[in-house]
């Protein structure tokens, strides 16, 4: 009878330790999830603020008069006029968000970037916000395109799908989150709109 005992013992610990090792197995893959979503993020964040601030610092380059280098200023659309590529020829450049795109986080857009009113090239995706403030020399929020020198740029862009947190390492579904990432440019102004005004 106890060697029965010590069979039945012997396997629900057996048991115990295998579920164990599969719940670390499970935190362990949940959080390696978490990092690579973090990263994906973080990277094609970066990669779309240096297109960005390649792109914006250019605005102005090449025209005679700058007030005219920008022709839309909404809040998450912008078309200016620079020589981007320095070919000699003036170019127009849009930047502005797509709509959703139905995946689980359904935020999610596509930030645009189209040239000389071409085909659009999506700049990223995983894009939730996208937001511009137009500001005069002088920091203060303007409509005026002909006063516009400083653009304040807001993105924040998260994972399209949930991720376990890795502060709360609970495996329940309503625990876990977006991977996000978020950039604000305050001073983000070009030399070639200068405004004497």
């Amino acid at each position: 009878m106890s060697i029965l005992l010590d069979l039945i013992g012997s396997v629900m610990l057996g048991a115990f330790v295998i579920l164990m090792g599969i719940r670390l197995n499970a935190s362990i893959i949940g959080s390696t999830d978490a990092s690579k979503a973090n990263l994906n993020v973080q990277e094609s964040l970066t990669e779309i603020v240096r297109s960005i601030e390649w792109d914006f610092r250019k605005m102005g380059y090449g025209l005679a008069d700058p007030k005219f280098a920008i022709a839309i200023a909404e809040t998450n659309h912008l078309r200016f006029r620079a020589d981007v590529d320095r070919d000699g020829t003036i170019d127009s450049v849009d930047w502005y968000t797509g709509p959703t795109i139905g995946l689980p986080n359904p935020n999610v857009r596509v930030l645009y970037r189209r040239v000389n009113m071409g085909t659009p090239v999506g700049a990223a995706l995983g894009v939730t916000q996208f937001r511009m403030r137009y500001l005069t020399q002088d920091g203060v929020e303007t409509a005026v395109k002909s006063q516009m020198w400083i653009i304040e740029t807001t993105l924040k862009v998260e994972s399209p799908y949930k991720v376990m947190s890795q502060v709360n390492q609970e495996e329940r579904y309503q625990d876990m989150g977006y991977a996000a990432a978020f950039w604000r440019q305050t001073r983000l102004a070009s030399r070639n709109i200068k405004r004497h005004n």
